[in-house]
């Protein structure tokens, strides 16, 4: 782990760290800092429970409808709608332009710019009124429509920021000090390692277990044997950040139907356990439980085929190389 360095700044750890040569830096910089700061409005949001009207006046946002339904046919609560609209006007109103911003609670909104960006505003959505754990997820693309940076931020006791960019992955925490002569603002923490012990850690496995194929039962049995305590919460960013901690494992298996989406949730986060050396299978297939793929497999995202990512999801696991390897075996 490497040594801290108190009170940088999530911009000047940017400015720092982001070698000069990397293509359209400056761009993606600002890119990412929009959508930080666009989450500490959010972080209020969901802290009040919600006063939104007062937000979205302050920040001329058009008004929304305090239920609706999603593109999936799933019912939507306020904050899903409106934490949408707070990260767009925000990427909008900003100098830099974008490729795309694609979201789960609306159309995709195409731009001429460098990179594309997906956001799932709330994940874990429905734990917000029983008062667990819920973050954003982000996805950043190239022009080729490869990822090259994610990050996630959990709303809970405090409110963090974890970034996989350029090989290494970075967890910020926002300063809310009320000494504090300046706005809130993330600060550097550390890097991020991630423990890939053989026995122990922790195991996060969802879908409907009642359907599970004996694969699945069998590998949840290996994982039992070599101590990987159950930790499920059904907020996959929120088990997604234990595990960085602890190490093991999420899974969702796809019974009865795959869930996750693909670029909203899965890739993201497999980003960022892939650049800590992790592993992740894809799992699309209620079918063949054999048949996992790599995030290799995962078809570019271009303002081509960006309308059609509503509908791709699957199941998978990702997490600790060693005891996802454990599925092989199973």
């Amino acid at each position: 782990m490497s040594e801290r360095k108190e009170n940088i700044k999530l911009s000047k750890w940017l400015d720092s760290d982001i070698p000069h040569s990397f293509s359209d830096r400056d761009e993606l910089i600002e890119i990412i800092e929009t959508i930080a700061e666009a989450t500490i409005p959010i972080r209020g949001l969901l802290e009040r429970g919600i006063t939104s009207r007062e937000i979205e006046q302050r920040m001329e946002i058009e008004n929304v409808e305090k239920q609706t339904i999603n593109l999936y046919g799933e019912s939507q609560i306020h904050e899903d709608v409106l934490t949408h609209s707070i990260i767009l006007k925000a990427l909008q109103d900003c100098d830099v332009n974008f490729l795309f911003v694609a979201s789960e609670e609306a159309e995709p909104v195409l731009g001429s710019g460098k990179f594309g960006i997906t956001i799932d505003p709330v994940d874990g959505s429905s734990n917000v009124i029983v008062n667990r754990t819920v973050g954003t997820i982000v996805g950043i693309y190239n022009e080729m429509g490869t990822i090259i940076c994610s990050f996630y931020v959990l709303y809970g006791i405090y409110t963090n920021l974890v970034l996989a960019l350029n090989g290494k992955v970075a967890e910020f925490i926002l300063d809310t000090s009320p000494y504090s002569m300046t706005f809130y603002h993330y600060i550097y923490q550390e890097i991020k390692q991630l423990p890939n012990q053989e026995v122990g850690g922790i195991r996060c496995l969802g879908g409907d277990s009642s359907n599970w194929s004996s694969k699945y039962i069998a590998y949840q049995q290996a994982l039992i044997n070599h101590d990987f305590k159950d930790r499920y919460s059904g907020s996959f960013v929120g088990d997604f950040h234990a595990i960085l901690t602890y190490g093991g494992v999420y899974a969702y298996f796809p019974l009865p139907k795959p869930k996750i989406r693909i670029y909203y949730e899965w890739l993201p986060l497999a980003f960022i356990i892939k650049t800590l050396g992790g592993e992740f299978y894809i799992i699309d297939s209620t079918d063949n439980d054999e048949k996992i793929k790599k995030i290799e497999s995962i078809e570019p995202l271009t303002k081509e085929n960006v309308y059609t990512i509503h509908s791709i999801t699957s199941g998978g696991i990702l997490g600790s190389k060693k005891p996802v390897k454990l599925y092989n075996s199973s």
